[in-house]
């Protein structure tokens, strides 16, 4: 609509209004409708003044009058579109177009608008809506609460504190109740399914509640992965890969042996001796529900318990992977088993003490590489028992402190030895997740060497995955949150040349 067309219209509506005031006879009537006609008087005198003002500007620039307002209108709608997009009132920008409002008439009725859509309820347990700043302050407050009734030992923050003696049912209603949805009238059941229900899409909830209950869960099980017992991990090599695919790793034999160069003679090319192992990680994991009922029984096990026996099974997983590649002997690249009279390091079967740990360790010293000549000298660093010889081991270790015979001579390298003791060595492994059963020895031991000396095993995660991951979603299967706890992991002797067993007596 044009400025000639806008003030047109306006003359014929000051037209009417005027007719309507002769044609009334009621004073009240004739009086309001008197002020409705000298607003549109008014608002005809601003078109005017814009058509004036259009029609100059058009004589300094050269642009028509026709131009100047059809550039003028095509302002004024894009800048209430705009506004009204950024607003989230369409509807109200598209009738004020329609209309031929101005801009600033626009912002003053959007104005109008946004206030009241804002202004909090007259309902007491209602709040008024805040930042999002807020929000997140809030909801930090609640997860510290309620992570606090999972595990006491966790210090409250002082704005934890104000939700302390909240229950699930309570913390349900504050997180919707701090997003300004009301609760009063709504059952047990209807509070805590609106607080663990998503929006369409899934993007945003209606509360804050399900990323408070996934917080907790993820800070709890992550406590129960770290605090559970791995003895491995001295052992071995800690690695990554990028995919699932087969993993391929090189053994690298040691350098060609130097030969002797006479005068003016020519310098003989030497290759290096390669060995491979392959493997390749898998992905294990565990999904768990936490649902309307869980909420109205304010079932603490949900958050606490039960998530810090899934991050412990993690862990014992992981330990079980390792533990299965020494158990079960594996075949190695080469075609051999680990453990194997060719590999030079299942020795004579013997009962764990000083003379059978010194024909072990010297059979390791004596292990050769690659090309089959150069001896390599490895020293192991760790003495690894079964549970049942822990303390016989660190007998016979601290005996060596203090030699009191002949046969009992007390070397530093001895000394040095760490003990690793292992449940898995005397238990055995049935985990059908890392394969089939193995059973364990009482009597069986093994040295080890250090992994920064020679390979021994590895164990791999997905890059950026390292230990367990967890994911949320809004349950499709049941009503509330599933909470998925993902391992993607993988183990593999790399070298038998690091590591010895002797079958023990």
């Amino acid at each position: 609509m044009t400025l000639r067309e806008k003030l047109a219209l306006l003359e014929k509506r000051a037209a009417d209004k005027l007719a309507e005031i002769k044609d009334d006879t009621a004073a009240d009537a004739a009086r309001a409708i008197e002020t409705d006609h000298e607003a549109i008087l008014a608002e005809i005198a601003e078109v005017r003044s814009q058509i004036a003002a259009a029609e100059a500007e058009g004589h300094r620039t050269g642009e028509g009058a026709a131009e100047k307002a059809v550039r003028a209108e095509r302002t004024r709608v894009s800048e209430i579109r705009k506004l009204a997009k950024e607003a989230g009132e369409i509807e109200l920008g598209d009738e004020h177009i329609d209309e031929g409002r101005s801009v600033p008439q626009f912002r003053s009725a959007l104005l109008e608008k946004l206030m009241k859509r804002e202004a909090p309820s007259t309902d007491n347990r209602s709040p008024a809506r805040v930042g999002e700043e807020h929000h997140e302050k809030r909801a930090a407050a609640m997860r510290d609460a309620l992570h606090h009734r999972a595990d006491p030992r966790v210090e409250l923050s002082p704005a934890a504190r104000e939700y302390r003696g909240f229950s699930l049912m309570d913390m349900a209603r504050e997180a919707l109740e701090v997003r300004g949805v009301k609760t009063r009238g709504m059952s047990r059941d209807e509070i805590a399914g609106h607080a663990l229900a998503q929006r369409s899409g899934g993007m945003h909830s209606t509360s804050d509640f399900p990323i408070i209950l996934g917080n907790v869960v993820n800070t709890t099980l992550r406590a129960g992965y770290e605090a559970a017992g791995q003895t491995f991990r001295p052992l071995v090599r800690e690695g990554s890969v990028s995919d699932f695919k087969l993993v391929n790793r090189a053994q690298l034999g040691e350098g060609p042996a130097f030969d002797k160069v006479n005068e003016a003679g020519e310098y003989k090319r030497g290759t290096v001796a390669e060995g491979k192992e392959s493997y390749k990680i898998a992905t294990f994991g565990k999904v768990i529900a936490i649902t309307r009922q869980v909420i109205i029984n304010d079932d603490m096990n949900a958050f606490g318990r039960i998530p810090q026996l899934m991050g412990g099974a993690a862990a014992q997983l992981e330990s079980d992977l390792v533990w299965y590649q020494i158990l079960s002997n594996p075949v190695m690249g080469d075609g051999t088993a680990l453990f194997h009279a060719n590999h030079k390091n299942l020795p004579t079967a013997a009962a764990f003490g000083v003379d059978a740990l010194g024909v072990a360790r010297a059979t390791m010293a004596k292990q050769v590489g690659l090309d089959g000549k150069t001896v390599l000298n490895i020293r192991p660093q760790f003495l690894v028992v079964p549970v049942g010889l822990e303390t016989k081991a660190e007998q016979e270790l601290k005996s060596l402190f203090y030699a009191d015979s002949s046969n009992k001579v007390a070397t530093a390298s001895m000394r040095a030895l760490e003990i690793i003791s292992e449940a898995r060595l005397d238990n055995g492994i049935d985990n059908k997740a890392v394969g089939a059963a193995v059973s364990g020895s009482a009597t069986a031991w093994y040295l080890a060497a250090s992994p920064a000396q020679v390979d021994t095993v590895e164990i791999s995660y997905l890059e950026g995955q390292r230990g367990v991951y967890i994911e949320t979603r809004q349950g499709f299967d049941v009503d509330g949150l599933e909470i998925k706890a993902r391992l993607d992991v993988g183990a593999k002797t790399l070298d038998h040349r690091g590591l010895l067993k002797n079958a023990g007596a």
